[in-house]
């Protein structure tokens, strides 16, 4: 009994329960991107799931009722390491115009995509999930501003619109290329690759002007 009421004080059984909670849906969220590497998002159930993770379909249930919950969580993941692309800092010394930011962030996120085919099914796949969609627009959002942010700390920049964020429609620009060379040839081609980029500066050189005075900051 003193050991029941001991228990319930510290907690440690609901924390051994949640850890070991955290670590099935770790399992499960493994095995969907392993099945996807060599599965169509289409034809992905979660029996297949719970057979490669060796745990029973209820459990997988338990955490996710249906397929598109599980699709949306592992979205999620790839937003976080899209988020920690953007981690890795620019070589300021190096980036003599703007455009070198672009072109660095661009092949950033290639050589993400060209590593993980289940990003590029559920990012630029043909049969997107409206869900998983929306919130890749919305991320996109967050990652125009961080890269924004890099423009500003480098060059004086020209007033920018103020009802639109230039730099997140960038990305979408270049994404949209991409898609095209992954449902095409099944992965980012080296000349999609700068399709993509020449897009994204295309883009951008709407407004920004070819040359931008670099920060005194900046040099230093």
């Amino acid at each position: 009994m003193t050991n029941t009421r001991a228990s319930k004080k510290t907690g440690r059984p609901k924390r051994r329960t949640q850890a070991r909670s955290v670590e099935r849906k770790r399992i499960i969220l493994d095995a969907a991107s392993e099945l996807l590497e060599t599965t169509p998002v289409g034809d992905l159930s979660l029996y297949q799931v719970a057979d490669l993770a060796g745990i029973p379909p209820s459990s997988v249930y338990h955490f996710f009722p249906k397929i598109n919950a599980l699709l949306s969580e592992l979205a999620e993941e790839i937003f976080e390491d899209f988020d920690k692309t953007l981690d890795e800092p620019l070589n300021y010394a190096e980036i003599n115009n703007w455009r070198d930011i672009t072109i660095e962030v661009e092949k950033r996120f290639v050589e993400y995509y060209r590593r993980k085919k289940y990003a590029r099914d559920l990012i630029l796949g043909q049969h997107l999930i409206s869900t998983i969609s929306h919130a890749d627009y919305l991320h996109d959002d967050v990652l125009g501003k961080r890269i924004f942010g890099f423009h500003e700390r480098l060059f004086v920049l020209p007033p920018l619109p103020a009802d639109r964020n230039i730099f997140a429609i960038a990305l979408q620009i270049a994404d949209k290329i991409y898609s095209i060379s992954h449902q095409e040839h099944g992965n980012i081609t080296d000349t999609m690759a700068e399709e993509g980029q020449r897009a994204a500066v295309a883009y951008l050189s709407c407004y920004l002007p070819e040359y931008l005075v670099k920060k005194p900051s900046a040099l230093e």
